[in-house]
């Protein structure tokens, strides 16, 4: 057997690593995303975002302004690309509306309100436990 030929052998026995597979976009929406921009934030203001989707959706959000804290919990669903949510706030009130996503990745959400306010995201890495 030749060089060429032993080496042919050798690379169609190998076994293949596995091609990974294409994250879908409710796979992609998991997780906790901080606010980076907004078209209605004023110069100088500063509101502290995060936003947390779980994989059963539920959503949490968690806002500070002025140095205080609000945490309201709720839920969403993805439909295509848009994201229809409902959130509890104080005094039995809900906030219902669709998001359209604009944009989607592993690090990056960009979403359009109704009222055409647009709100872009980046990940949040998740904190290493110290072992």
């Amino acid at each position: 057997m030749t060089t060429t030929a032993i080496l042919c052998v050798i690379l169609a026995a190998a076994p293949t690593a596995p091609i990974p597979k294409e994250r879908t976009d409710a796979e992609k929406l998991v997780g906790k995303w901080k606010l980076v921009k907004s078209s209605n934030q004023t110069d100088g203001e500063v509101v502290d975002l995060v936003l947390e989707l779980t994989a059963s959706g539920k959503m949490f959000v968690r806002q500070t302004s002025n140095g205080v804290t609000s945490i309201y919990e709720g839920e969403y669903k993805l439909d295509k690309k848009e994201l229809p949510y409902t959130l509890k706030l104080p005094g039995g009130l809900e906030k219902k509306e669709t998001l359209k996503i604009k944009k989607l990745t592993e690090l990056e959400l960009h979403v359009v309100d109704p009222d055409d306010i647009q709100e872009d995201f980046e990940r949040v890495k998740p904190e290493k436990k110290d072992e």
